[in-house]
């Protein structure tokens, strides 16, 4: 990730925050990769569908940290995640 918009996006939704907890639910309302830039932008990040298509791509990439059952749990529960699983749908 070069934009560091994105940076900030992870580092905010992830996790148990309030921006987490708002995403993950807004996710589902999403039919479209705009949606989310869309979204995104009325928070004051200025992030593109490419961008966004780019952090889903490294995160798909990227080795578990953690095992893989706790892992999914925590992507689950927070909108990071929940944002870069429907990207990858999409």
């Amino acid at each position: 990730m070069t934009n560091p918009h994105m940076e900030r996006l992870k580092a905010d939704a992830s996790g148990n925050t309030a921006l987490s907890a708002v995403l993950a639910d807004a996710v589902g309302g999403f039919s479209s990769p705009a949606d989310a830039v869309g979204f995104l932008a009325s928070r004051g990040f200025e992030v593109t569908a490419a961008d966004l298509a780019d952090a889903a791509a490294d995160a798909d990439e990227a080795p578990a940290a953690q095992p893989e059952e706790q892992a999914q749990d925590q992507a689950e529960a927070d909108g990071y995640g929940a944002l870069m699983r429907f990207l990858r749908r999409n």
